[in-house]
């Protein structure tokens, strides 16, 4: 059994959890020297253990303010780091220490053994919780599987692996808790698996959705429990990593660009092949009809069936698209800039996924400048569009050095019956303007456009 949440950026400690020890060890300290009268007719058993019961409750909050930062530290080498194991204590538990040293302040004041027999009775509880904690983390061993790609926005889940490797005993209440990160996002997710058999393994899952483009990283993985009495919380942090790439969000067309799209394909001027007499594609054979093409006809089905067949053809769609993508980064950025790129890359990435679907033979060609430089050339299909969507994960805008050059190399490697295409996001003039022509089609991007040109 598991059950699955994921909170916003927030740390799953409470935040009093290292102030309060402090505070208390501070005001114990404070009453111990300042009213002598109070451990005046303590014995030396007593002053050594009420001063141990003191640094241990400050030394419990310094661990709990510093220990996570200093252990969160990637760069640290392994030997600078705190274990792997660390303690905590709920709120529950300060009460229940709280009234253990009522009892233990009462024995001493009074020297009634009565009350000094209940604090040990009570003492007893809080240590058998956590040796319960530690032993079923000694045993736990957890992995974590995540899908390498997703597209943003989409739904996508996570699954955790929880194995008892205890022979006898089986582990109670345990949560595993996940950490999602991608500058300056972070997230936190927790599974809570009820009860896991000796000697077996338990899956469970949580669900995101991711919201931004990019590369998200996972880990470590933390497993934490307070069972069986909630005193004490024992927690053990496993160094499993795992990221994720988010591809650009992918819509629909809107019917404007596509018509827009389609008058431009028909102005570029193609060569026909000399194959034969037809160009178009075969799409079946009916019968013949008065003013028909008698040149079409199929004689071997016509002798076969004894009446006229003819052949009927569609015209082909498959003509080859070139993209230069001009991101381009202006000096003075305005706060909507980010969302114009994103919006861009979107439109890229939805136009050569359609584009890969009308055209099943079209050849496709990009070439990016940006933060940096690359091409990519190949079909509309999932094996030939992985590759360049990895690409346009983590593109984002830059100064577009070699933007020029690329529309040069573009232009001279394709041929004129090859549909080009500019989208840029460029405030001023592009430098390359002198090389646009009739056969180039440009869209300027840097201010979202009036009518969407995608369908989300």
């Amino acid at each position: 059994m598991s059950e699955s949440a994921l909170p916003e950026n927030r740390s799953n400690r409470n935040p009093f959890a290292g102030v309060v020890p402090i505070l208390v060890a501070l005001a114990l300290t404070a009453v111990y020297f300042r009213v002598p009268r109070l451990s005046a007719n303590w014995t030396v058993p007593g002053h050594i253990l009420y001063r141990g019961m003191v640094v241990a409750i400050g030394l419990s909050g310094i661990a709990q303010l510093i220990g996570p930062a200093l252990f969160s530290r990637r760069k640290l080498p392994s030997w600078l780091r705190l274990s792997q194991h660390w303690m905590t204590i709920p709120l529950e538990g300060w009460i229940y220490l709280g009234i253990m040293f009522v009892l233990f302040t009462g024995a001493m004041l009074t020297k009634q053994n009565t009350l000094l027999l209940v604090f040990a009775f009570m003492a007893g509880p809080f240590v058998i919780n956590g040796w319960m904690t530690f032993g079923m983390l000694q045993a736990a061993r957890v992995q974590r599987q995540t899908p390498p790609r997703a597209m943003q926005g989409e739904l996508l889940a996570v699954e955790v692996t929880l194995t008892n490797g205890r022979v006898l005993f089986a582990m109670w209440m345990m949560s595993v808790r996940d950490r999602i990160e991608r500058a300056p996002e972070s997230l936190e997710a927790t599974v809570l698996f009820s009860r896991v058999t000796p000697r077996t393994s338990q899956s469970g899952q949580y669900q995101l959705r991711l919201a931004h483009r990019g590369r998200y990283r996972f880990g470590p993985l933390q497993v934490a429990s307070r069972f069986p009495l909630g005193l004490v919380e024992r927690s053990r942090t496993y160094p499993s990593r795992g990221e994720i790439l988010i591809y650009p969000r992918i819509g629909r067309i809107s019917p404007k660009w596509r018509r827009r799209l389609l008058h431009a394909t028909e102005l570029v001027s193609r060569t026909q092949p000399t194959h034969g007499v037809f160009h178009d594609d075969f799409h079946r054979l009916r019968e013949f009809r008065s003013g028909d093409n008698p040149r079409a006809i199929h004689w071997r089905s016509t002798a076969r069936r004894g009446e006229l067949i003819l052949r009927e053809f569609q015209q082909s769609r498959d003509h080859t698209l070139a993209i230069l993508l001009d991101l381009y980064r202006p000096t003075t950025v305005k706060p909507q800039f980010q969302d114009s790129v994103e919006y861009t890359l979107s439109f890229i990435a939805t136009l050569l996924v359609e584009r890969g679907r009308e055209c099943r033979d079209g050849y496709l060609s990009l070439a990016a400048s940006g933060d940096r430089t690359f091409r990519w050339e190949g079909q509309g299909n999932a094996a030939s569009l992985e590759p360049l969507f990895d690409q346009l994960a983590t593109f984002e805008a830059g100064p577009s050095m070699d933007v020029t050059e690329l529309l040069k190399e573009l232009v001279s490697h394709q041929s004129t019956s090859t549909q080009i295409l500019v989208v840029t996001t460029r405030d001023t003039p592009p430098p390359y303007q002198a090389l646009l022509s009739s056969r180039i089609d440009v869209l300027n991007l840097y201010d979202l456009p009036e009518e969407p040109l995608l369908i989300f």
